[in-house]
């Protein structure tokens, strides 16, 4: 069983999880829009995402799935980390409930290292585990394109946060699913901007990925991101 720990109490997880196979978002969205669509929603703005669909990208290459499939050779210059991190920055001050992990190969005038993003205030803090392949496939569930010189970005939940803001876990758990995916479409259009190549995965091993980036018991990561040069 799985639980929330808020201000050092533990809560249990609601019913909806277990009876509609919550660790399948698509199943467990679905289910949570029809309980939920008597409830009134208010409409929200989120300038991170459109800003990146209204500063002249093209349609075609914005639209376009540029993925990749092998082990990314090419260096990262630091630049366009910057350029991700700006990205990061701005949607996690709006979506406070979530957070993000960075592991870093092969990105000029970084070390290959995992680091642990935090919005309030803003910091990056390196934890003291080195980036190594292996375990960055590992937490991608050994996918073979996991590998090799780019960025990993680990999306994730904020229990604490979460619940606090939403009150209902269900609803603080699909939130994060959604924007999650939200705050992960932005950095794909950051990184087409940049020139990357990118592919985005449910398919997480949360210990592997808690370990990396030495999380605490609040938090969960639920989506990766690899960005790199194509070959």
């Amino acid at each position: 069983m799985r639980y929330v720990s808020q201000h050092g109490s533990e809560v249990s997880i609601p019913d909806t999880w277990e009876t509609h196979n919550w660790e399948r978002p698509y199943v467990f969205l679905k289910q949570l829009q029809a309980d939920q669509a008597a409830r009134p929603q208010a409409l929200q703005s989120h300038r991170y995402l459109l800003d990146k669909l209204v500063t002249g990208y093209d349609v075609k290459r914005a639209i376009s799935r540029r993925s990749f499939t092998s082990v990314a050779e090419s260096d990262v210059p630091s630049s366009v980390l910057e350029s991700l991190l700006r990205c990061l920055y701005q949607a996690l001050a709006q979506e406070t409930h979530l957070f993000a992990g960075i592991v870093t190969q092969g990105v000029q005038g970084w070390a290959d290292a995992a680091w642990l993003l935090d919005h309030t205030p803003r910091a990056l803090k390196r934890t003291d585990r080195a980036s190594d392949s292996e375990v960055v496939a590992k937490i991608i569930q050994g996918q073979g394109w996991a590998g090799g010189k780019g960025i990993t970005v680990l999306l994730g939940i904020n229990w604490q946060f979460a619940v606090a803001a939403f009150g209902d876990p269900d609803i603080a758990y699909a939130k994060a699913l959604l924007d999650v995916g939200r705050v992960g479409h932005a950095l794909l259009l950051e990184g087409q901007h940049q020139g990357l190549a990118a592919r985005m995965t449910p398919a997480v091993h949360e210990e592997t990925a808690s370990n990396m980036l030495r999380l605490t018991q609040e938090r969960d990561v639920l989506y990766a991101i690899r960005l790199v040069f194509p070959g």
